[in-house]
């Protein structure tokens, strides 16, 4: 269960003294680390120039190099500069940056990511919660140097695993505080960071505090070498993050806005990273419209560059498609609806009867966050490979909204017997809500602690 134990609550005495930017360096880590990269130079070269041919890494590269705009460069004080990777970080990086505001309407904010998907969605906070957003340079000295001279923050946020040496050692070398927050460590990640022990030792001890998803997550950044009493559990921000349920009006026009007629049950999928799970997907759809005929699919790819491949695995088997972005109202004869737009889906769950999470039904998946589906009140089901979200998995089967299948012919039997139950998907929906609520209000004690961390705002 997710708690936060009152004994590790940071106070702001303590995050004073943890935030001393005297504090002795173990240098001789950070010199191997650079060794190590001045090493894998060529293979990381060859690397990158292989992601630039093939149309990755293309967005923000000025910005990677170190290039970063005048935007970015904080005008008052105090300046907080937020790292959130990628679309999911930068979900959690909202709900927080909106409860500093309300304390703090002075604070100005940039932020930095890594992925397309992150920067687009990102854009939706410019003007909002943050100044700008740009690309993080990559971690080579001269480029984090350089960056945080430019953008001068108080304090650096990273998002739940952000473990960059050099950055981190730029942070403090300038006497700038740095949190991390909504840390977690997955099942997947944990027995590569323990190999480089020495290294995580080292990188975890500049962060000022570790602020921990949960009780598991905390005990794994100290067996990595997180100082006591710089850790702490505070919780789950994505309960935050889920977005409200939609009102019933708004639900039948974003049905309509779909195409879906009255009548029409919809299933909804998120988050699929590979064709390989996605083929099993299908499979149990095929064999549910043979029990249920018009049953509607919306299925929504984790990186929405990918939806060609999605819509040519869905046609090769038979599917008629269309696409989110062209559907104005009519999706014609289309039996699946392929989501090919940035920052939907939380809302598309609440048209839906059922939802599937993707990256959790082949190995090594992951998952992909419950919390939205939830949050509008629907049966989530998914795979058994969900160790990314391993407490809010064991919340939502305790409380009997989320359900764990094994294969496509599980699948498809779940998903058909809540589709013929409407009083389970009514009673499902009560439960899903109240989890959500009961666990809401995370995004404001991490707040209250970089708070804490913030000096005074200019007279």
């Amino acid at each position: 269960m997710i708690k936060r134990p009152r004994e590790t609550q940071p106070t702001a005495r303590e995050i004073g003294e943890a935030g001393d930017p005297e504090r002795s360096v173990l240098a001789s880590e950070l010199a191997v680390y650079n060794a190590g990269l001045a090493a894998a130079t060529p293979l990381l070269a060859g690397y990158l120039g292989w992601r630039v041919l093939h149309g990755k890494s293309r967005e923000g590269w000025r910005e990677r190099w170190g290039n970063l705009p005048p935007e970015m460069r904080l005008q008052t004080r105090p300046g907080l500069w937020v790292h959130a990777a990628s679309v999911g970080e930068v979900g959690v990086a909202r709900p927080i940056l909106a409860a500093l505001r309300e304390s703090r309407p002075d604070l100005e904010a940039v932020m930095t990511v890594i992925t397309p998907g992150g920067y687009e969605v990102a854009q939706s906070l410019v003007g909002k919660l943050v100044r700008h957003v740009a690309y993080l340079p990559f971690d080579l000295l001269p480029l984090v140097r350089r960056a945080v001279e430019w953008i001068r923050p108080d304090l650096f946020v990273g998002i739940e695993t952000e473990i960059w040496p050099n950055l981190l050692d730029s942070l403090r070398r300038s006497g700038v505080r740095a949190v991390l927050v909504n840390a977690r460590i997955s099942d997947r990640s944990f027995p590569r960071y323990r190999k480089a022990r020495w290294l995580m030792r080292w990188a975890l001890r500049q962060y000022d505090r570790v602020l921990a998803q949960s009780e598991e997550d905390a005990r794994r950044f100290a067996v990595l070498g997180a100082e006591a009493d710089r850790l702490a559990t505070l919780g789950n921000v994505k309960f935050d993050e889920a977005e409200e349920p939609l009102p019933e009006s708004a639900v039948l026009d974003l049905r309509r806005e779909l195409g879906i007629r009255d009548g029409e049950q919809v299933w909804v999928i998120g988050s699929t990273r590979s064709l390989a799970e996605e083929q099993l997907v299908w499979q149990a759809y095929r064999a549910l419209l043979q029990r249920l005929p018009g049953v509607v699919l919306i299925h929504a790819p984790r990186h929405v560059e990918r939806a060609d491949a999605v819509e040519s695995g869905l046609r090769q088997m038979g599917f008629t498609t269309a696409r989110r972005s062209s559907v104005k109202g009519d999706r014609g004869d289309a039996q699946v609806i392929i989501l090919d737009t940035f920052g939907e889906l939380g809302r598309i769950y609440a048209v839906g009867d059922v939802a599937f999470i993707g990256n959790s039904l082949t190995p090594p998946g992951g998952g992909q966050n419950l919390l939205q589906p939830l949050a509008q009140g629907k049966p989530v089901l998914f795979g058994p490979y969900m160790n990314n979200f391993r407490d809010a998995v064991d919340l939502a089967a305790a409380a009997g909204v989320g359900i764990r299948v094994d294969g496509p012919e599980k699948l498809a039997a779940e998903v058909c017997r809540l589709l013929q139950d409407r009083e389970a998907r009514q009673r499902i929906a009560s439960d899903a809500l109240d989890l959500v609520r009961r666990h809401r209000g995370t995004a404001r004690r991490y707040a209250e602690v970089l708070l804490a961390a913030l000096p005074p705002g200019e007279p």
